[in-house]
C-alpha cells in the first residue's frame, strides 16, 4: 500500500542531464542517470551538499513520449542557497506526494516504476499536480543490495 508524503521544497542543486522517460525502452540510455550521480557526487564531495541526510532525483517529465525529460540528481537545499559553480537547479514546491517503495536492487527500479504509475497512483484516487516527481535515496545503503530501499515519489493533490 501506499502512502502519502509532504515535502517542504526548495530547491534542488544538482547535476542535469536530458533522458527520455524508463518507459521508451527504444530511446531510453540506462547509463544517464548514473552518469549525473557520479558527476554530482565527484563535484560535491567538498561541499554542503554532500552533508545532506537524503538525496534527489528529479524528474521534469516532458508532454510527449518522443521528447526528453529533464532530470537533476542532487540534494534539497533552502530556496535561498546560491548554487554552486558546476551546479543547476530546479526548484521543489511544497506539496504532497504519493510516496511508493521500491525493495531491491536499484538496477530493478523500472518494475517499481511500472507499479507506482499504473497501480499505485490510480489506486490512489489522487491526480498527479505538475511538480517535479521525485526519486529519493538514503546515501548510507548500498543501492545494489538485494535489501535496498528507496522511494519514488509522485506529486499528487
Amino acid at each position: 500500500m501506499s502512502e502519502t508524503i509532504s515535502i517542504n521544497g526548495g530547491k534542488l542543486v544538482g547535476i542535469k542531464t536530458s533522458i527520455f522517460t524508463i518507459f521508451n525502452s527504444e530511446k531510453y540510455d540506462a547509463k544517464a542517470i548514473p552518469t549525473a550521480w557520479g558527476e554530482f557526487f565527484s563535484k560535491a564531495k567538498d561541499t554542503e551538499l554532500a552533508k545532506n541526510e537524503f538525496f534527489y532525483g528529479a524528474s521534469i517529465p516532458s508532454l510527449s513520449m518522443d521528447e526528453p525529460m529533464d532530470y537533476f540528481a542532487g540534494a534539497i537545499v533552502p530556496t535561498n542557497t546560491e548554487v554552486p559553480i558546476g551546479f543547476e537547479s530546479v526548484e521543489i514546491p511544497h506539496g504532497d506526494y504519493l510516496e511508493v517503495l521500491h525493495k531491491g536492487p536499484i538496477s530493478d527500479l523500472a518494475a517499481t516504476y511500472q507499479k507506482a504509475y499504473m497501480e499505485a497512483l490510480p489506486a490512489s484516487g489522487f491526480q498527479m499536480r505538475p511538480a517535479p516527481h521525485l526519486e529519493i535515496y538514503n546515501p548510507t545503503k548500498d543501492a545494489m543490495a538485494a535489501d535496498y530501499e528507496m522511494v519514488i515519489a509522485v506529486p499528487i493533490n
